[in-house]
C-alpha cells in the first residue's frame, strides 16, 4: 500500500446501517482526491473485499453485529494480521476508554465518534496521507478523562477479558460465547471470572447492572 499526498486514495466502506454508509460515502467523496470503491455491510464481507479489491484506506464502524456476533476487536486484528500496513480509520458510537486503548493498540491510523464524522472524518483522511494517527476531540475528552480518573476497574481488564464482557453485556451466554471466539467454555468462564474480580463484582446481577451503566455493549 502507498498512500502518497497526491495520489486519489482507494477507500472501502464498512457499516451494517446503509443509510450510514451513504453519508460516509457523501463526506469522502467531497475530496477529489478520494474514491469509494467497495461497500460491506459486515465483517465477513469486508475481510472479502478486502482480499478481492486492493485498497489504499478502510473506513469501518467498530460494531456491526451479524449472526457469529464478530467483535470489533477480532475484526481490526484479522485485518491487522492479514493487511498489517493497511490504514485502519474506526468510527463508533461507542464511548468508553478502555476500549479506545485496545482499539489503538492494533495501530489503526484514526479513531473518531460517528457524531463527529461530517466534520472530522475527511481530517482523518488527511493524516492518513500523511502517514499521521488522527484521534478525534471526543476520544481524546475521553481518554483524557479517564487519566484523571484512573480508579476505573475497567482499565485493568485484558483485551480478551473486555471481549467477554461485551459479548455478555449483548445478551451471550458463555457457551454461545466459548463457541464464536473459538474457545472452551471453561476459557471464558475464567475470563468472565478474572473480569467480575477487577470490576469488584459478586454476581451475575451486579456484573450485568455494570455493564448496562458503564456501556459495554
Amino acid at each position: 500500500m502507498s498512500a502518497h499526498i497526491d495520489r486519489t486514495l482507494r477507500i472501502i466502506l464498512a457499516d451494517d446501517h446503509p443509510i450510514f454508509l451513504i453519508g460516509l460515502r457523501v463526506v469522502l467523496e467531497q475530496d477529489n482526491r478520494a474514491r469509494v470503491i467497495a461497500q460491506a455491510g459486515s465483517p465477513n464481507e469486508l475481510l472479502q473485499l478486502l482480499h478481492s479489491h486492493p485498497c489504499d484506506v478502510v473506513v469501518t464502524d467498530f460494531m456491526m453485529p451479524t449472526e457469529q456476533q464478530n467483535d470489533g476487536l477480532r475484526l481490526l486484528e484479522r485485518i491487522r494480521r492479514d493487511f498489517p500496513d493497511l490504514p485502519v480509520v474506526v468510527v463508533t458510537t461507542l464511548n468508553n476508554a478502555a476500549l479506545f486503548r485496545n482499539i489503538l493498540q492494533l495501530k489503526v491510523q484514526g479513531l473518531l465518534g460517528k457524531a463527529s464524522v461530517a466534520s472530522e472524518l475527511p481530517a482523518a483522511i488527511a493524516s492518513v496521507r500523511q502517514r499521521w494517527t488522527y484521534v478525534s476531540d471526543s476520544v481524546r475528552r475521553t481518554l483524557h478523562e479517564a487519566e484523571n480518573y484512573a480508579t476505573d476497574p475497567v482499565n485493568k481488564l485484558s483485551p480478551r477479558e473486555l471481549e467477554v464482557m461485551r459479548m455478555l453485556a449483548s445478551g451471550q451466554s458463555v457457551m454461545n460465547i466459548a463457541h464464536q471466539l473459538n474457545r472452551s467454555k471453561q476459557t471464558v468462564s475464567a475470563q468472565k471470572i478474572s473480569a467480575m474480580r477487577k470490576l469488584g463484582l459478586a454476581n451475575d446481577a451486579a456484573l450485568y447492572l455494570y455493564l448496562q451503566e458503564n456501556g459495554l455493549y
